[in-house]
């Protein structure tokens, strides 16, 4: 009886020790993406979730493929804001400036974006249609990528600037340069 009781305890502090980091993950992902903060219960400015917003190569569904249909395009310009503080979500929003051909889907989305400096903290995500589906920019101020291939192409890009950290922003606020997608998507049919 002692040795199944035994028996028993070692199974239990085997399972708490496999299970415990999980929940402190779990844990952990909840309070840094679902927590709202007294200001937003209390009707102050929405909070728009980007972190943690993590590269990742796109899916292999999402690879180029060499379709021999029609494909569009369009640009889309927006002037990007001063960013003046820490933590703070800046965002600049590229509309769709034509009509799309319904059930169009994106080919691939190239970008630009400036910012007078990258002071450390800086974080540069571009989304499509909201924060939901995002693509890490922070190192490369242009580019282009495949990661949103796929996706319905009449949908509105958006994207979001922000220095994480404390303290004053060095220098003062980083003034925002013109800003600008390019969005190549596939004609149905």
């Amino acid at each position: 009886m002692a040795e199944r009781r035994r028996t028993g305890a070692c199974v239990a502090l085997l399972l708490a020790a496999w299970i415990a980091p999980s929940i402190a993950a779990a844990q952990s992902y909840v309070d840094r993406n679902l927590s709202v903060s007294p200001a937003a219960r209390d009707g102050g400015r929405p909070i728009v979730i980007i972190a943690p917003v993590q590269p990742s190569t796109p899916p292999q569904a999402a690879t180029p493929q060499q379709k021999t249909g029609p494909i569009g395009s369009y640009a889309s310009d927006a002037p990007g804001p001063d960013i003046r503080a820490r933590n703070a979500d800046y965002v600049t929003q590229f509309r769709v400036i034509e009509r799309i051909p319904p059930g169009a889907t994106i080919r691939d989305v190239a970008w630009r974006y400036g910012v007078a400096s990258k002071p450390k903290g800086f974080e540069a995500v571009l989304c499509w249609q909201d924060a939901g589906t995002c693509w890490s920019v922070t190192e490369a101020g242009s580019g282009n990528t495949a990661f949103f291939n796929g996706k319905d192409a009449s949908r509105p890009f958006l994207l979001y600037y922000r220095v994480k950290g404390s303290g004053h922003l060095p220098g003062g606020p980083i003034k925002g340069d013109m800003n600008q997608v390019i969005v190549t998507y596939d004609v149905p049919g």
